[in-house]
Parts: structure tokens; sequence; C-alpha cells
């Protein structure tokens, strides 16, 4: 007799049960809330540096109209010498602005993530959504009224604080997590990361020519409607179900000591060696990420100054090249390849094609090229997706939203090491050679082949499930209402799953 996932997992026979079922029914539900919050999140990356080298124009060199003078000419015109000036001091302003967001959410990320396995995935995306709508508002009081550049701190903390997008993507995968089995979950969470990439692609064309044409309010003004219109479909009953029955869960497993006790049981459990599998996919993420945020962080500077030139509109058309080539990548490679590949193999191949789009850029000296570069580099995206499906099998159901936390967590650090290290990089090595940045980022992408090899040789990839036993260890040793519910939850599963492996790396 075959048994599902749904019979290892006891679920309380509740409506949100039901709901849960019904939520497993739908071919659409939290791919709208990647797809309207991404909006938010793109516009405030694009918009920031060009408002604060205006603003910073404006009151170091009383500059009120940016000259039009290409970038990759600045420095053979005494407006190069201003240019430079501003530029650097902008560069400070927006590490001040990600550290604001990125050292609150490392906190919230976990905490928020870890909850969510008992108060439901509803509370990571509901915080996250607010928490860039606070950030919304903020700009668009300092823009309009013109306040002082501080300001923008105190929204940017408010983002942090309520998660900032990589949990509210990680509320998103858990939730998916939740409504799939394991077959379908690898192609699924990639259609929600390609339509993260394919909406950054819209919006990079969208909100630069609302910027360039009317100026930063109208493209805030749209992302916070299209961020309130996103909380709405969230909060709604009836439109998202839960996936969490949070009835079944005791009062005294709901508080954040106990959040706290899940991500240390995570990873102090070793069956079949799971803690060094779970952080070995957390540092192929990592590094991924690295490099993927990396390139983001420089891409339009790479690009505005010599041999390129880019005028905005060209900027603009190649970064919206990138992210669409990369979400069609994503979906038509992972759907393609499973028929012949392991998971494993098939993140191998992404970290090629992620070297292969470096090496291309490094030796880029015209426009084409670096359109070539984002064509041979579009399964690049491939590996992040199958890297957390992965990662979804190998913990317990009742742990996926602490497992997920912990990659929004890894998501954020490497974003914010990435806009530490990757400029500094850039800024040393432009004057004389200013590809080098290339190269260290295709040296960075061998890293991820080589976490992959030590997964492919020690743990090969299974067929089949197998349910985790929780041994109710604590650091203050097993209470004995948790003894309690573990004797009736083990009972409840049929005999024939009723095992433990013990087998540790």
């Amino acid at each position: 007799m075959t048994i599902s996932e749904t019979e290892v997992t006891p679920i309380s026979p509740s409506k949100t049960t039901s709901s849960r079922e019904r939520a497993r029914r739908r071919w659409v539900t939290v791919e709208p809330v990647v797809s309207l919050a991404v909006v938010g999140y793109i516009t405030i990356g694009l918009l920031r540096p060009f408002y604060l080298k205006s603003r910073l124009g404006e009151s170091m060199f009383n500059i009120t109209e940016q000259d039009e003078i290409a970038k990759c000419q600045a420095n053979k015109t005494d407006g190069g010498v201003m240019e430079d000036e501003i530029q650097s001091q902008a560069s400070l302003w927006l590490l001040y602005l990600s550290a604001a967001t990125n050292i609150p959410v490392v906190v919230s990320s976990i905490v928020l993530g870890t909850l969510s396995d008992r108060l439901g995935r509803k509370l990571s995306l509901v915080m996250a959504i607010i928490g860039y709508i606070c950030q919304e508002i903020v700009y668009i009081l300092t823009v309009y009224y013109k306040l002082p550049l501080p300001v923008l701190l105190v929204g940017d903390f408010l983002q942090g604080v309520g998660g900032g997008f990589m949990t509210l993507f990680a509320g998103c995968i858990s939730y998916i997590s939740d409504i799939t089995l394991e077959k379908q979950r690898t192609i699924r969470i990639a259609v929600v990361e390609m339509m993260m990439f394919f909406m950054g692609g819209v919006v990079q064309v969208g909100a630069g020519y609302l910027l360039s044409a009317f100026g930063p309010i109208p493209p805030l003004a749209v992302a916070l409607g299209l961020n309130i219109l996103c909380l709405m479909y969230v909060a709604i009953p009836g439109i998202l179900f839960e996936t969490v029955d949070r009835k079944s869960i005791p009062e005294h497993r709901k508080g954040l000591k106990e959040a706290g006790r899940s991500v240390v049981k995570l990873l102090k459990f070793n069956e079949n060696g799971r803690r060094w599998q779970m952080l070995l996919l957390d540092f192929f993420i990592f590094f991924v990420m690295l490099n993927v945020n990396g390139v983001m962080t420089i891409f339009i500077l790479y690009g505005t100054a010599e041999p390129f030139c880019w005028s905005a509109v060209t900027a603009g058309l190649a970064g919206a090249f990138g992210f669409i080539t990369g979400s069609i990548g994503m979906v038509a490679g992972t759907k393609l390849f499973s028929f012949c590949l392991g998971e494993y193999w098939i993140m191998q191949i992404s970290c090629l094609s992620l070297l292969a789009f470096n090496v291309v850029m490094s030796v880029s000296n015209t426009t084409l090229l670096v359109f070539i570069a984002n064509a041979v580099g579009a399964l690049r995206g491939m590996g992040v997706p199958i890297a957390r499906s992965v990662l979804s099998t190998i913990v317990d159901p009742s742990e996926i939203g602490a497992a997920f936390s912990i990659v929004a967590c890894i998501d954020n650090l490497s974003s914010f090491t990435s806009s530490l290290m990757i400029p500094s990089i850039y800024a040393t090595t432009v004057s004389f050679m200013p590809q080098v940045i290339f190269y260290v980022l295709s040296g960075l992408s061998i890293i991820p082949s080589g976490i992959i090899l030590i997964l492919q040789i020690h743990w090969p990839r299974r067929k089949d499930y197998k349910a985790l036993e929780d041994s109710g260890i604590y650091e203050d040793g097993p209470r004995e209402e948790d003894l309690k519910e573990k004797a009736t939850t083990y009972m409840s599963i049929p005999k024939t799953v009723q095992i433990k492996e013990s087998t540790d790396f």
C-alpha cells in the first residue's frame, strides 16, 4: 500500500485542513503576491541612486539639473570632478540605506519565517508587505516635501523590520511547499522565481520611463498602489487560503522562545547527515546569490562607462533583457533537463551557465556581446529554485518555515555582502582594468559547483521522501507536554512509517 505525504504528516481535520486542500487544487496561489511585491522592490532599487545623485548634486554643487554628460566622457571634462564626487557620496548613502535595511532583516527574517510554522504563512507575507508600504510612504513624503536625506533611513529600517522582500519570498516558497508533492515542487518553485525575474525586467523598463518622464513620485505611487493591492489579496479571507492549522498547535509552542528552539532543533538533528546537507545547500544559495546580486550592483555602472557609453534607455533594455532571459531559461531549462537529469546535475549546468556569463562579460567590448553574455547565462537561475526544493524535502514538513527563514537570512546577507564587496573591487580597479570584477565573479561561480559535487558524492538524491522523527530534544530537556504531544502524533501515524533512521554523517 502506498502512503502519501499527507498520510505521513498528520493534519488536523479542521477547516484549515480543508483550506490547504482547496489551495492544493489551485494553479494560482502566491504567484500574484510575488508579481505585485516585486514592483516595489525593483522600483526602490532603481529610483534610489538617481534620487540620491539629484539631491546631493543640488546640495553640494547647486546643480538643479543633471548635465547630459555620458559617464564615459565625464572624466575628460571639468564636470567629471563633480560627477565623481557626487557618485562617491551617493555610494556612501546607498551603503547607509542598505545597512538600515539589512541589519534588522537578519533578525526579523528568522523570527517571522519560524513563527509562520505556528501562526500561519500569511504572517510573513503581511509583515513584509506592510514594511514596503511604510518605506514607500516615507520615500514619497521625502521627495514631495524635500525632507532631509536621513529620513530615508527610517523607511528602510521599517522595511527591514518587516522582513524585506526575501522574507516575503521565503513565505511564498513555504506556502508552495505546503501544498505540493515533491515531484511537483521544483517546477512550481521555478515558476514563482520566474515571475520574480520576469516582472523585474518589466518594472525596470516601466519605472525607468516614468522616472525620466515624470520624476520619482509617479513610480513610487504605482508601487505603493500595487503593494496595497497585494496586501488586500493576502489579507482578505477566501482569496488566499491559509495552509497552517493554528488551532492544532498548543499555545506554549507559539511564542518567540519556541521559534528560537525550532531553529536550534533544525540545526541540531543530523539524521542521514541532513544538517550538513542543509548547510551546504545554504552555502550554495549564498554564493550564487552573491554572484547574481553583485552583477546587479555594478551592471548599469559598468555599461555607462567606456567602451559602452550606454544611455538610460539602453541601460534599461540591457537590464530587462537579462531579467527576462533568466526567467525564461529558469523554467524552460528546469522542465527540459528534468526529463533526463537529476536535480544536482541541473544545478551543475546552472553553475556552468553562470560561469559562462561572467567569462563573456569579462571580454565584452560591445553592447552586442553584453546581450550575448545574458543569452549564454540564461540557465544561471535554475540552481536556486532546485536548491530550495531539495531543502524542503530533507526537513520535516513542520520545519519548512524555519528552514526557509534561514534561507531568507542567507539571501539578505548575500545582498548586503555584495553591496559592500563588489563596488569596492570595481572602484579600485576601474581606472586600469574594469573587467577584473568579472574575473572575481567567475572565480566565485566555481565555489557553488564544488558544493554540489560534495552533495553528489556523499548524499545522492533519493526518490522517496522519508519523514524524520522529531526526538523532542531541547537544550533544557524534554517537557512533559512535548512528550505527550509526540506520543499522540506518533500513534496517529500508520505503523508502516513509524521508522527511525539514525545514521549520522
